[in-house]
């Protein structure tokens, strides 16, 4: 759909625009008619946009849907409708709508927080129908992208500086907020997968001594990857679980394992009930492997590089686990509606089957068995132990640099200018209950987020952050190449003596010395240039080049491994024969040459390339 709205508008990032939102939850409803089948029609302005799916109510009346609709792009509306509908059955069913509330869209709106209230359903009156909802709806006014240029460039250079200033003073909601905007933005620039990588790093090294609580809080780095695998690995939940969660009466078996809650002559196939799913679902994960998401991977593979640094090579494969099945994979089998999987939110007899399986897959990845706080899940200890292999295999296959396996790759596409105003908006709201001191540490960005909101130019520049600054001279550095993998690489320089003393090897001959010097040819100064046309003085300039390589290539020098390493009197790697002039100074030709010189400079290296004007919005850098 997002797509389809850029091909029709493909200026609309140019423009400015006003964008509309209802996020909605329909909780529950109390004093219906007992046994009853009922579901929830969602209008705007009379105009049906969603509906809840059809429950019945339980014996004393009352009944839980517990979904959540996200309705988008809408157009301008002034008030919401809720009807409550019930289905009659019979030869031909009918629908009979009993009563409905309305609640304008301004006072869903006047809450920076969602709003959660018990609504009566029509005229007020003893016992009548009355439904629990959770709402809230947005008007973000969206600027033309360009204005939100300093903006991005800020997030894309400074988000570790940002996220360590703001841990401390924001809630678990408030981050869970921040970080779901933010992860869009930076993906949609091209960060996102940097931006894990750094938040996982920091982690690491801020858990150094308590690697058990790593990922199991809730913290900014534990909230963006839960959003980062919500949105890039939405596909791949949906192709490894949809059909084991949607599969008809496959979870209408009962798996209630507690001898406290089930009779005993239950007991035994309820187990083998519980095992069998749990050995499909897992299976399914196991061999899920191509379908995985490629942004995953890469992220998964830089935190084991980076465990194996500091030394704690199984500390990566705890961090791979934590993150892939405590915080997605597992919330996911117990919570299927939450994650896209369902659009029912399951019953109690479902639910609790979906828990235990969880629970048991959670114990898995974490290579521990049960003991003796659930002693009735000790049965499963052997399927636990028997599947660790291959659990191990899978976490090794999803995050080695090695793999040969073919991943797919996120290609949705992102509002950025949108994501953009809404980081805006929150940021805003952010810094107004910020101290003084915090907000110095963030310079420049309260004048960035004023300029906007003023619709000023922004005064300020930005320049590179202190990790983008190491991670660009990184990549400016040669790698250096272990000894066991010099066989891989052929030598920089073939000349003759290095053929000469491979030959000659094993042969008592007297070793030269390392650092030879080379005899300088005496230059003998001539008359001037008589005056030469243009294109005479090219023809005569490349014939004297060609006249120097062949004269050097004619009288070949012994190769020096030291030229490699700074030497200043060869040319080394990817260098040319020629020596440059000293006596004119050599101008950069090409655009990253002249970028390096700006970046020694302390000046930004980042240009925009035609900037924001793409339907995409986005801009491009040299490398």
């Amino acid at each position: 759909m997002e797509n389809l709205r850029q091909a029709v508008q493909p200026s609309m990032d140019n423009c400015q625009r006003m964008e509309h939102r209802l996020s909605l939850w329909v909780y529950e409803a109390r004093h219906l008619s007992p046994r009853k089948h009922y579901h929830c029609e969602i209008q705007l302005d009379g105009v049906l946009y969603a509906r809840t799916t059809a429950k019945q109510a339980s014996p004393i009346g009352t009944l839980f849907w517990g979904e959540h609709f996200d309705l988008k792009t809408l157009p301008p509306a002034v008030e919401l409708q809720v009807c409550l509908v019930q289905e009659e059955e019979g030869l031909w069913p009918k629908e009979s709508p009993i009563s409905s509330m309305s609640v304008p869209l301004k006072e869903l709106a006047a809450m920076h927080q969602p709003l959660e209230r018990w609504y009566p359903l029509g005229k007020e009156k003893p016992n009548m129908p009355t439904l629990r909802l959770r709402g809230r709806y947005c008007n973000f006014k969206v600027l033309p992208i360009v204005q939100y240029k300093e903006f991005a460039e800020y997030l894309t250079f400074h988000y570790q500086e940002l996220c360590a200033s703001l841990e401390p003073s924001l809630s678990a909601r408030d981050k869970e907020e921040l970080m779901s905007v933010l992860v869009r933005v930076l993906q949609s620039t091209g960060k996102a997968k940097d931006f894990l990588i750094d938040l996982g790093v920091a982690e690491l090294d801020r858990f150094d001594d308590r690697e058990a609580l790593i990922f199991r809080e809730n913290t900014l780095a534990t909230k963006a990857i839960d959003e980062y695998m919500k949105l890039v690995g939405s596909p791949y939940l949906l192709a490894t679980l949809s059909d084991i969660i949607t599969k008809p009466n496959f979870l209408e078996d009962c798996c209630e394992v507690d001898p406290s809650k089930c009779p005993p002559r239950d007991l035994a196939n309820n187990r083998n009930h519980l095992q069998q799913l749990c050995e499909e679902v897992f299976l399914r994960i196991a061999m899920s492997s191509s379908s995985f998401p490629a942004e995953l991977s890469e992220i998964f593979t830089a935190w084991q590089e980076a465990c194996q640094l500091r030394g704690k090579v199984d500390i990566g494969q705890r961090l791979v686990s934590a993150s892939l099945f405590l915080r997605f994979l597992c919330p996911a089998i117990m919570s299927p509606s939450l994650f896209g999987l369902t659009q029912k939110y399951p019953d109690d007899t479902t639910s609790r089957t979906l828990t235990l399986v969880a629970k048991v897959i959670q114990n898995l990845a974490n290579f521990t068995t049960f003991g003796e706080k659930e002693a009735y899940m000790s049965f499963m200890n052997e399927f636990l132990q028997h599947n660790w292999y291959t659990m191990k295999s899978f976490l090794s296959s999803v995050s080695s640099p090695g793999s040969t396996i073919a991943l797919s790759a996120y290609n949705d596409s992102i509002d950025l200018a949108l994501e953009l105003s809404i980081l805006h908006s929150l940021l805003c709201n952010i810094f107004s209950t910020l101290e003084q001191r915090t907000q110095e540490k963030l310079h420049p960005l309260p004048a960035i987020l004023q300029a906007i909101q003023e619709g000023t130019p922004v005064p300020v520049s930005i320049l590179l952050g202190p990790h983008m600054e190491e991670r660009h001279t990184e990549k400016q550095k040669l790698g250096f190449v272990p000894p066991r993998d010099l066989g891989k690489y052929s030598p920089l320089i073939k000349s003759q003596s290095m053929t000469s003393i491979q030959k000659n090897r094993g042969k008592e001959e007297a070793l030269a010395p390392l650092h030879q010097t080379k005899n300088r040819s005496k230059v003998q100064r001539t008359q001037s240039v008589p005056t030469q046309t243009k294109a005479s003085r090219r023809l005569h300039k490349q014939s004297s080049i060609e006249r120097v390589v062949d004269s050097q290539d004619s009288n070949p020098q012994p190769y020096d491994s030291s030229l490699c390493n700074g030497g200043s009197h060869k040319a080394s790697q990817g260098c040319s024969k020629l020596h440059p002039s000293v006596s004119l100074p050599q101008k950069s030709s090409v655009p990253w040459l002249r970028h390096s010189e700006m970046h020694q400079q302390c000046k930004i290296a980042y240009t925009p390339c035609n900037p924001w004007n793409s339907m995409q919005g986005r801009w491009k850098c040299y490398k």
